[in-house]
């Protein structure tokens, strides 16, 4: 038997093993993590510290208010000891609850890209056209509307002679008296867009005889300056009113017309050789025999399809019913002697490609290296024996910055293009 002592005694021990003995659950719980969606990025953690002895009931779902007057925590418990907080950012009023919520987006800016649109290769601008014609199989970053392809009426008979008889002896007499006295001896021509200067020009020089503007307009040039007339392309735009300023450009003179502007470049006239094609036996094949006719001026990119390769496809598209009395050819490239012998080489490849008729360079340039020596090259090669089918050449271009230091005076590489240096 145990005495009454003996019984306490033994509780007591039993109280404390079971104390001794309990489960303890100790550990931080994070309540919240919040990241702010803006330019500078919080992170702000409250830990909670639960202390919960074996066989006490459960956390009730009586919630805890926060500090600052803001959500409440759904779902939180009485708190058996104290609540730390540890962070060293400052105090950030929260809005944190034991799920995490879905922060609200934050606006962000729409970007516009900015579209450029297409250059040449000078700060000169030559004229272009709102309505190029453009082959239907290509795209582009800016989508042109393609021309219709024209109903050709062919001529019986394409070659210069015939054609000549049919031609009036006031046609006749005018084509003579154009061809006596416009383009003397010297090859050398202002492409120019504006007149005046063609005509402070000539107050300088004798050597340039000829001008032309990639239109069929000569606007306020001088009369006595010898006008070749472009069909830039057969868009309407151009050449709605082409044959009219066709005939004017032969009432005044004119002895050659020149035919589109560099459509095997997507920024010119581009067509397709068998756009061009018709186009160029549609506007320019009733001129033959008045006039001598021009292929269309090709540019000297060796890409693919464009250049001399697309020449000879325009060639091959035309099928012989092409009036083509000479090539019209452009050229680019490095300066110094070494892009001299570039651009010569160059137009005896467009020389052959023409079936060795002559070629009019309307357009040249060095845009890098020793532009002044190149051009002293270039321009005694062309004048020489060794170049007679080149029959017209001028400078890109007439204009400050390149032939003209100011409207009046001519730069170094302008005295040297009219022979004064």
């Amino acid at each position: 038997m145990y005495s009454k002592l003996s019984i306490l005694a033994l509780c007591a021990v039993a109280s404390i093993q079971e104390v001794a003995g309990a489960s303890i659950h100790r550990h931080k719980h994070p309540k919240r993590e919040i990241v702010w969606a803006e330019t500078d990025t919080v992170v702000f953690t409250e830990y909670v510290t639960v202390t919960v002895t074996a066989g006490e009931d459960a956390f009730t779902e009586k919630a805890i208010p926060t500090d600052k007057g803001g959500p409440q925590y759904p779902g939180a418990s009485t708190v058996v000891s104290s609540i730390s907080t540890s962070s060293s950012f400052p105090a950030v009023e929260s809005t944190s609850s034991a799920t995490a919520a879905a922060s609200p987006a934050v606006p962000v800016a729409e970007v516009t890209y900015a579209t450029s649109s297409a250059t040449t290769l000078a700060t000169a601008v030559k004229p272009s056209s709102s309505s190029v014609a453009e082959s239907p199989s290509t795209s582009s970053t800016t989508e042109t509307p393609a021309i219709e392809t024209p109903v050709v009426q062919y001529p019986t008979e394409t070659t210069t002679e015939a054609a000549a008889t049919s031609t009036t002896s006031t046609a006749a007499a005018s084509t003579t008296t154009a061809a006596s006295s416009g383009s003397g001896t010297s090859k050398r021509g202002a492409a120019y867009n504006d007149a005046s200067l063609v005509e402070t020009l000539l107050g300088l020089t004798k050597e340039v005889t000829w001008a032309y503007n990639w239109g069929s307009d000569p606007g306020q040039l001088d009369s006595a300056v010898m006008y070749y007339p472009m069909l830039w392309s057969p868009a309407p735009d151009h050449s709605s009113d082409w044959d009219t300023k066709a005939e004017a450009a032969i009432t005044r003179g004119s002895d050659h017309f020149l035919s589109f502007n560099e459509p095997d470049i997507d920024a010119q006239a581009h067509m397709t050789p068998g756009d061009a094609a018709a186009g160029h036996i549609q506007y320019m094949n009733p001129y033959a025999g008045r006039v001598k006719i021009s292929s269309p001026a090709i540019s000297s990119s060796e890409d693919p399809n464009r250049g001399i390769t697309w020449l000879n496809s325009f060639f091959t598209a035309c099928d012989g019913k092409c009036q083509v009395d000479f090539c019209a050819a452009h050229w680019y490239g490095p300066g110094g002697n070494d892009g001299a012998t570039l651009f010569l080489d160059h137009l005896d490849k467009v020389h052959e490609a023409c079936d060795n008729k002559p070629v009019w360079v309307t357009e040249f340039q060095a845009i890098s290296g020793d532009a002044d020596t190149f051009l002293k090259v270039v321009t005694e090669k062309l004048d020489s024996d060794a170049y007679s089918y080149v029959e017209k050449y001028s400078y890109f271009m007439l204009t400050e910055g390149s032939l003209l230091d100011t409207p009046t005076t001519l730069s170094t590489l302008g005295k040297i293009y009219v022979g004064l240096s």
